[in-house]
């Protein structure tokens, strides 16, 4: 990370830049996904029809975490995405420890990608009560090999994916209009404003994703014009479709609890539910693709820096199968723990919030990262502080994966 990209202006770029279109792609596709799918459900438990407000809070607070990441980007390109940011702004050892957390994160929270396409493929199959996790080990394998296509393949897979997809949610809500019912959002604050501070923390999840994409900086035409003019496109698509969607789910009777197949079952009977299916099975391996992609560059990254294993760093082969096996391990642990998803949601959120406090901390800190970049951080720095106060359990679970990551960091600093 101390030796950090920097394309110069006149230099041309390499074979596999990408330009605004690919990052709008891997924006949308790293935020609309299995978040869409299953956290609204999460939510509604959580705060009953008032958990709109925090779908609409989060989509208002997009911009300035997606101009963070951007300027972020833009001032340093690098794979090591958040982690080279608190390594600019703190020293060496804080660098490396946000790295281990952000790999760490990485592991833990994307096998619930997994978890969501296991259960559309097996509401297709007529089992919804079959073997999940071992299916999720399966689906996590498939989006890791996916990650050989590399950049350039797997940009027009993801562009071409997204677009019947989107198509299709899109068209969910139209049809479950004349199914919705008013009376499904009253009593509107069900569970008060605690439970909506619960849901915003919950389904902080779902806007995960500004940062993925800053670890493609290193192979992005411009990055600073490119990653700028990409979220002007990405944030309103996001933000529009996030809040259409939950409002639409929450007026539609039932308890179905993805999403996708609530609709289209609402309004199209079970021929609509299996439709749901298949489209929420679609979203989900586009979105754990894109998940695994930013992961795979993350420990590449690490490795490079002597932080993980050398090993790992020099071809993506070695990188791919550790980090199947990692998911594997995962999906393992919540199989004999018996821990469901809303944990791993709430660890995993209250992780990146952690982060996201670290990097504009360090970017207030560190020398030259210029206006823009100071005056984004400072608004980040604040409304992640203000979601983390609502975290609860998941803080605490994010602060001893911290210091575990801080420990093992200035251990192998000092072997190394």
């Amino acid at each position: 990370m101390t030796d950090l990209l920097r394309r110069r202006p006149d230099a041309a770029p390499p074979r596999t830049a990408l330009g605004v279109r690919a990052l709008v792609v891997f924006y949308v596709s790293s935020l609309v996904g299995t978040g869409i799918l299953l956290v609204p459900g999460l939510t509604e438990r959580q705060a009953g029809p008032a958990s709109i407000l925090a779908w609409l809070a989060l989509a208002l607070s997009s911009y300035p975490f997606a101009r963070f990441f951007a300027e972020m980007s833009a001032w340093r390109p690098d794979a090591s995405g958040l982690a080279a940011m608190v390594e600019a702004g703190f020293g060496r050892r804080p660098g490396r420890a946000a790295a281990l957390l952000l790999v760490a994160t990485y592991v833990i929270g994307n096998p619930v990608m997994g978890i969501v396409s296991a259960r559309c493929l097996l509401g297709l199959l007529g089992q919804p009560d079959g073997p999940v996790y071992p299916i999720a080990i399966g689906f996590m394998a498939l989006s890791a090999a996916f990650t050989l296509l590399g950049l350039t393949a797997g940009a027009r897979v993801q562009t071409a994916a997204l677009i019947v997809l989107l198509l299709g949610l899109g068209g969910a809500v139209v049809l479950a209009v004349p199914r919705f019912d008013t009376a499904e959002y009253t009593p509107f604050l069900t569970h008060g404003w605690d439970g909506v501070g619960i849901a915003v923390v919950t389904a902080f999840f779902s806007f995960l994703g500004w940062e993925n994409v800053s670890t493609l900086a290193e192979q992005v035409d411009d990055p600073a014009r490119s990653y700028r003019r990409a979220i002007r496109w990405a944030v309103p698509i996001v933000g529009l479709l996030y809040a259409a969607v939950t409002a639409a789910y929450l007026a539609v009777p039932g308890d179905e609890p993805v999403v996708i197949t609530a609709l289209l079952g609402a309004s199209l009977g079970d021929g609509g539910a299996i439709a749901g299916d298949l489209l929420a099975l679609g979203l989900a391996v586009v979105a754990t693709n894109a998940w695994v992609l930013g992961a795979t560059r993350v420990v590449r990254a690490a490795a490079r820096e002597r932080i993980l294993p050398r090993a790992l760093a020099d071809r993506p082969v070695p990188a791919t199968v550790a980090l199947a096996l990692a998911y594997a391990a995962v999906l393992g642990t919540l199989t004999l723990t018996g821990t469901g998803e809303e944990l791993v949601l709430v660890v995993t959120s209250s992780a990146f919030l952690l982060l996201y406090v670290a990097a504009a901390a360090a970017a207030l800190r560190a020398r030259g990262t210029g206006r823009a970049l100071r005056a984004t951080a400072v608004v980040t720095l604040l409304i992640a502080a203000v979601f983390l106060s609502f975290a609860g359990t998941g803080l605490l679970f994010a602060l001893l994966l911290a210091a575990g990551c801080a420990a093992l960091a200035g251990r192998r600093a000092r072997t190394s």
